[in-house]
């Protein structure tokens, strides 16, 4: 008779457990919330923008409206008046901005001109391109006087350019000669007020040559 063996296997290891996946599922799961939490703070920032716009939107339209309404509020007859007015206000300002007055500089030759020296003839006309041109006859009791004079006008700001030329002498040994010099125009508007005259150059009355008083 044949002998049937039945054997079985078991093992003596024991059975290997399947790897721990609990902190890699969580730190997924942490990823996501905080995935979702930034996307709904970046609708809702979005959604706050666009609703402020749109606030901004109406209360600029109100306030045009208002505005227009305010506008229609005045009467047409006082618009008409304060539109009148405002237009002789600038034609005023127009004309002292373009009026010139002499007074400053008859000021200016009465502070400048030394005692030994006087002026004749005096010529003012106004030349092209906004320039002003004066042109004087004068006399000296000696040449020392005119170079004095000469170097006085000749420092002062509001005289451009001046000369001295044409020098003769008269029977009582005084020199004659001319003055001509470009005047700067802000000596002679009329809304400027000259302040004080430049005091380069010395004060009028005080030098040691003869006058003619």
């Amino acid at each position: 008779m044949p002998i049937q063996l039945q054997t079985s296997f078991v093992s003596k290891q024991p059975a290997m457990m399947a790897p721990h996946m609990g902190g890699r599922s969580r730190t997924v799961s942490w990823f996501g919330i905080i995935s979702i939490f930034v996307f709904l703070a970046a609708a809702a920032l979005a959604g706050a923008v666009f609703f402020y716009q749109r606030y901004l939107v109406g209360e600029i339209a109100g306030m045009d409206a208002k505005l227009v309404e305010t506008r229609r509020s005045f009467e047409p007859e006082f618009v008409d008046v304060a539109e009148r007015l405002n237009r002789r206000i600038l034609s005023a300002k127009a004309l002292l901005s373009a009026h010139r007055s002499l007074s400053p500089l008859f000021d200016l030759l009465e502070k400048k001109t030394l005692t030994s020296v006087r002026f004749q003839n005096f010529s003012f006309s106004a030349e092209k391109e906004g320039v002003t041109l004066l042109s004087m006859t004068g006399q000296a009791k000696s040449f020392n006087a005119v170079a004095l004079q000469s170097d006085i006008f000749g420092e002062e700001h509001y005289f451009k350019n001046p000369v001295f030329s044409n020098f003769n002498l008269n029977e009582q040994g005084d020199v004659l000669f001319q003055f001509k010099a470009e005047i700067d125009p802000g000596l002679l508007g009329y809304s400027e007020h000259m302040t004080s005259a430049s005091q380069e150059g010395g004060a009028r009355a005080t030098t040691s040559v003869e006058s003619f008083e």
